[in-house]
């Protein structure tokens, strides 16, 4: 079991979601009446040119002890986001999850759940979206190249929807400097350091307001994030296979197995 101070943070970087904001905070609010464990919510309005702040600002001042606020004065980015988000987070469990409200905050508690089994260190969202084909099409295809290229067998690697160690993320960030669509690479980070998964089918639903970074120039983004699929994998072909990790935990964990022979 982990110990009574453990504590859950979520990071959900915002850019232009006004509209969201609003109804986020209300089912996230409600999600940790049902946690076991104190929670916050860690809002990162990620260089919004509409009200965002100002809609986080009214909720850091209704619920002041689970909502906390970052503001970058332009964008810098999913990633950063997740930086600054841990900077201000004082959960010892980190969750990462979109503004957008395609991940479901409810489905969090079953990813808390997940992470509490034996030996897992990180429990991810398998995404089974109900919009558009398209977007369907695309992830699967890049969960295929991901799985080939990293010899992985994750069934939505690509998915940023996850629940872990506050350690075992940054261990993984490590590896994002330089990456303009490093969230689309967070699952192999996670994988090539041997961390073991737990991954829990979750429902990904149509985006609720605004529009997705996606849907501008779709088929340039795809094109920019299949280069830096390269160019990661070139990277990071000195690294041990995924068996032999070198991640905090994962020698942890091979120490309480010694232990236990």
């Amino acid at each position: 079991m982990r110990p009574a101070a453990t504590s859950l943070s979520v990071i959900a970087p915002c850019l232009n979601e006004e509209l969201n904001v609003p109804a986020l905070v209300q089912r996230m609010m409600a999600v940790f009446d049902r946690m076991p464990i104190p929670c916050e919510l860690v809002l990162v309005d990620d260089g919004s040119s509409d009200a965002t702040w100002a809609a986080i600002a009214t909720h850091i001042d209704r619920e002041p002890r689970r909502v906390r606020g970052v503001r970058h004065e332009r964008n810098r980015g999913i990633v950063e986001g997740w930086t600054s988000g841990l900077s201000a987070a004082s959960g010892t469990l980190i969750c990462l999850i979109d503004s957008d409200l395609q991940n479901r905050p409810e489905d969090i508690v079953r990813l808390y759940e997940a992470l509490e089994q034996d030996e897992i260190d990180v429990a991810q969202g398998v995404r089974h979206p109900t919009g558009s084909k398209v977007r369907l099409l695309f992830s699967r295809v890049l969960n295929h190249m991901l799985n080939l290229a990293f010899g992985m067998n994750l069934r939505d690697n690509k998915s940023g929807f996850v629940v872990c160690r506050r350690d075992v993320l940054v261990d993984a960030l490590a590896d994002a400097h330089g990456y303009r669509y490093f969230q689309s690479f967070l699952g192999v980070a996670l994988a090539i350091r041997g961390y073991r998964f737990a991954q829990v089918d979750t429902s990904f639903d149509s985006r609720q307001a605004g529009e997705s970074f996606l849907s501008a120039f779709p088929v340039m983004v795809s094109l920019r994030i299949c280069a830096e699929l390269m160019r990661y994998r070139l990277a990071t072909l000195s690294r041990p296979s995924p068996a032999h990790g070198t991640g905090e935990r994962v020698q942890q964990r091979r120490s309480r197995q010694a232990d236990r022979a």
